[in-house]
């Protein structure tokens, strides 16, 4: 029994690092036939079903001064990221996104110290330069076009890690006494009419539905967005924290591009050597960044 608690806690990093890890590919094959709003819509109105629940069951321990900041975190932590990763994946292989979306920590820590006061160690300055420096190589020559150095769509996903950063730190500062099951539902189902909206009069959904047989396949793909890497693995995510702690949770920091990396692979994308070069870099500043 002590054996399998032990166990347990690897387990679930396991699955998280699997459920994120193959995010980005299941974005690049929902892009095959679906616009980049109608999966991000998409996949905020799967999110929100799932979690209405959830939001009913722990909907009193919300104070009227928490709904405006619990607004703001869904917009800046989920509908904007959710539309800029399907965008820049026109143009970046799954692999090149997975890896940068391991930049989250570094912009947590420098909002943190820029609006928050919060302390950097000499570790953290170290990594985030490495970060930076393996970021701009990747971006330069991750342009499925072959332009280097004219290349902006990875800035999307940095961007959106930009984004993430700022959420979590709103999470940190301003809803530390809310449950995080509690912030994940509310902040994904009060944002349902805006992704309502931009899914029905934004893009071709209802006409994809009027043929849903061509592309009940990438309806699918968005589903599995929806349900397992939003709702389901952030539940994991925050499980993860109450049994061990976010020490151990943020592990799947640097496991998740590795799967990104590898299904990418298997997808058959080509990665050159110089964006390995960017990709080691990257996560040697996120494992450097973690050593305070």
């Amino acid at each position: 029994m002590v054996f399998k608690k032990e166990l347990y806690p690897w387990f679930l990093l396991f699955i998280l690092s699997l459920i994120w890890g193959s995010s980005p590919i299941l974005i690049k094959k929902a892009l095959v036939s679906l616009s980049p709003y109608e999966i991000g819509s998409l996949r905020l109105t799967f999110a929100a079903v799932v979690l209405i629940p959830f939001l009913g069951k722990n909907f009193k321990e919300i104070k009227k001064k928490d709904y405006l900041i619990l607004f703001i975190s869904g917009i800046v932590g989920n509908v904007i990221p959710y539309f800029l990763y399907p965008i820049a994946q026109t143009n970046i292989d799954s692999a090149t996104s997975g890896v940068l979306t391991s930049l989250t920590p570094f912009f947590a820590l420098l909002i943190g110290v820029i609006f928050y006061k919060q302390n950097a160690t000499k570790n953290n300055i170290i990594g985030l330069i490495t970060g930076f420096i393996g970021t701009t190589i990747l971006i330069i020559f991750s342009s499925k076009v072959g332009v280097i150095g004219n290349n902006v769509f990875g800035l999307f996903v940095v961007l959106a890690t930009l984004l993430y950063g700022i959420n979590l730190n709103l999470i940190k500062y301003h809803l530390n006494h809310l449950k995080p099951v509690t912030i994940t539902s509310f902040s994904i189902v009060s944002i349902l009419p805006v992704t309502f909206y931009i899914l029905l009069s934004e893009t071709p959904f209802i006409d994809h539905m009027n043929n849903y047989e061509s592309y009940k396949l990438e309806f699918f793909y968005v589903f599995v967005l929806g349900f397992l890497s939003t709702s389901v693995a952030t539940l994991i995510f925050y499980n993860l924290i109450k049994i061990k702690d976010t020490v151990f949770a943020s592990m799947v920091t640097y496991l998740m591009p590795i799967v990104a990396i590898f299904i990418g692979i298997a997808d058959g994308e080509i990665i050159n050597i110089i964006q390995v070069g960017g990709m080691i870099l990257i996560l040697t500043g996120v494992f450097v960044n973690s050593k305070d």
